[in-house]
């Protein structure tokens, strides 16, 4: 009796044994030399020895391609790749009372709603930050704001000095505004 309990926990045993490696066996979906960053929930294979030249921001792209709206008011995809231009990139924008400003300039004549969706996923750390783009080849500076799921964009005309201070950025008349869908980068114009 004794041996025939013996031999019932060892194959129970066994079992337990069997099925542990099946499951450290199947994907688990995470990569096993990740850390993970418990403050901000970020996942990184290797700490940065070095700060990067260009903040990236957590991945905003969906796991699956979300299809592109249609209808009169969508007036294009923007699709460019933001880190085709030559950006310089501040985390914090002088006399910002609200810390949540962040300033990018460029010199490059180009039509920034191109380039707004990859910039919002590159540069945009939180939803409630607010971005400004000075285009010092175009004369314009390009505010976005994120709200439900949407990038609010308004093109003004530069005035000089404003990248310079918050209390005059954005100070400039309006030239065009837009939304810019956060989930696959759609243009609607908005009526004005």
């Amino acid at each position: 009796m004794k041996g025939k309990k013996m031999k019932t926990i060892f194959v129970v045993v066994c079992l337990i044994i069997i099925v542990a490696a099946i499951i450290s066996l199947l994907p688990s979906g995470k990569d096993e030399t990740a850390d993970t960053n418990e403050e901000s929930g970020t996942v990184s294979a290797e700490p940065s020895a070095e700060p990067t030249a260009e903040p990236e921001a957590e991945s905003t792209e969906p796991s699956e391609e979300v299809k592109h709206r249609s209808g009169d008011e969508i007036i294009g995809i923007s699709e460019k790749d933001i880190s085709d231009l030559h950006l310089v990139y501040y985390d914090s924008v002088i006399d910002d009372v609200t810390g949540n400003w962040r300033l990018a300039v460029m010199s490059e004549d180009i039509d920034i709603q191109d380039y707004i969706y990859s910039y919002y996923q590159q540069y945009f750390k939180a939803d409630n930050e607010v971005h400004g783009i000075v285009n010092l080849a175009s004369k314009t500076t390009t505010r976005i704001n994120y709200a439900a799921g949407m990038l609010t964009v308004t093109e003004y005309d530069y005035v000089d000095g404003e990248e310079h201070d918050a209390k005059l950025l954005y100070s400039g008349t309006p030239i065009k505004s837009y939304i810019v869908y956060a989930d696959n980068g759609d243009i609607e114009k908005i009526d004005e």
